[in-house]
């Protein structure tokens, strides 16, 4: 039986992977996590494929996606994400995920996947198999406004994504604390987000790092 684990900010995204998975006789959902800090903390060795989510409350999973693999080095991961833009999917693949389905995947296509992914194999639906086809070829698949950003903003969005604090960005900047927080503010006003994991979030969609 194959071991899995969920990391998802959401319940209801969790109760419904378990339900859709509770009469399967050859997956087991061993754990369940709505946060980084607790998957890196009690991430069991046993698990064999993780279920993560990108946008986190404490991070984003493009990044941990990378370290978790280096902590568990026989860990497959597979993306969980309702974003379809193709910097998220070759990002995260990147950083060694095997596989990225949708949160409206069906119970046949979940399945699958986990299986393939066990076996070592990559495992892509065709939807996202076509988004990167069509990046590849230079089609659009879709359209939205990418801000400009000022030298010191680009600084600070990638501190941010580091996951520095505030103080350490002042630090590593020479800057005060007000500036940063000043600079903080306007990234969110032009990217249209509401605290730093939404920064992180359109920063990886808009293809800002």
């Amino acid at each position: 039986m194959i071991q899995i684990a969920i990391t998802d900010d959401h319940t209801i995204v969790i109760e419904g992977i378990k339900n859709m998975l509770k009469s399967n006789k050859e997956i087991e959902v061993l754990q369940s996590f709505e946060n980084l800090k607790d998957t890196f903390e009690n991430l069991n060795d046993s698990v064999e494929v993780l279920l993560l989510d990108i946008n986190l409350p404490d991070g984003n999973g493009i990044n941990a996606c990378k370290e978790l693999l280096e902590k568990h080095k026989d860990l497959k991961i597979i993306a969980l994400t309702n974003f379809e833009d193709s910097i998220f999917i070759k990002q995260i693949l990147k950083n060694g995920a095997m596989g990225y389905l949708l949160k409206n995947t069906s119970k046949t296509e979940l399945t699958e996947a986990i299986k393939e992914v066990n076996n070592g194999n990559r495992y892509l639906p065709k939807k996202i198999s076509d988004i990167l086809l069509n990046d590849s070829i230079g089609i659009e698949n879709s359209s939205y406004f990418i801000p400009k950003l000022t030298s010191r903003e680009k600084e600070i969005l990638a501190l941010i994504i580091k996951e520095y604090t505030t103080d350490e960005i002042a630090n590593e900047l020479f800057v005060s604390n007000k500036t940063v927080e000043s600079h903080r503010s306007n990234l969110m006003q032009k990217l249209g987000v509401k605290n730093s994991a939404g920064l992180v979030r359109v920063a990886f969609e808009k293809g800002l790092v």
